[in-house]
């Protein structure tokens, strides 16, 4: 026998005499613990950073949690007791947020988030209302009763009768109040509503609210920066909106 087969002997009957129950815990013991302890409930509020208003439908997360929050700005998370865990929010509106949370039994937190910028909104009556760039949205219903329609662009004609449809982050400025024309090149069933519009681009020109034609209600719509509530503006009582 070679001295490499008298050596592979000898290691088999090593082996062969370690018990299948110690072989196996030793496997076992290579693995990495999943366990993180015992955890707790806990409350989160999400404040807006600038004025304390509480920020109602955001998603505040933690390993695999996901919870929206209620219209008090609080949701609940479990995280594990007198351990860190890095807590998530997120909204639309603000920039997105994270905080390092050693939870201790039944808990509160407060989470504040800071705005991202601001459409201001003037309206004939020399009223000033400040909305979330993120919420902002050009709205337009075709009874009283019936729920807007809300998105990011608008269903604009223009003078030489060609449609435009810009994204909100395409403006610098909207001047009302909007004011019933006829402009048959964009609506051939009655009167549209018009308005002036400057651009980044540094374009300014009179534009025509196509769901006008039907007449449709056009308003202007987002979360107000001071309640945190979500308000419609008719662009009948607006005199101007000015765009980050």
């Amino acid at each position: 026998m070679t001295l490499i087969s008298r050596i592979s002997a000898c290691l088999l009957i090593a082996l062969a005499t370690i018990p299948a129950g110690a072989q196996a815990t030793r496997r076992r013991a290579v693995s990495p613990a999943n366990d993180i302890g015992p955890t707790t409930l806990v409350h989160i509020t999400a404040t807006d950073a600038s004025n304390g208003v509480a920020i109602a439908a955001a998603t505040v997360s933690y390993a695999g949690q996901n919870q929206t929050t209620n219209g008090n700005g609080q949701a609940t998370l479990n995280l594990p007791i007198g351990k860190p865990a890095i807590v998530l929010v997120s909204h639309v509106s603000f920039v997105p947020f994270s905080q390092s949370i050693t939870a201790q039994a039944g808990g509160s937190y407060e989470l504040k988030l800071t705005g991202k910028p601001s459409v201001t909104i003037k309206t004939k009556t020399n009223e000033t209302h400040i909305v979330d760039i993120g919420t902002a949205q050009f709205a337009s219903a075709a009874t009283a009763f019936s729920n807007p329609d809300r998105a990011d662009n608008v269903n604009f004609c223009k003078e030489d009768g060609s449609d435009f449809t810009p994204d909100k982050s395409a403006f610098t400025r909207i001047l009302g109040p909007v004011v019933p024309v006829s402009a048959p090149q964009c609506c051939q069933s009655g009167n549209v509503v018009s308005a002036n519009v400057e651009m980044k681009s540094g374009d300014k020109f009179k534009v025509y609210f196509k769901d006008s034609c039907w007449a449709a209600d056009v308003d202007f719509a987002g979360r107000e920066k001071a309640t945190g509530l979500f308000q419609y503006f008719r662009f009948t009582d607006i005199a101007e909106i000015d765009f980050p």
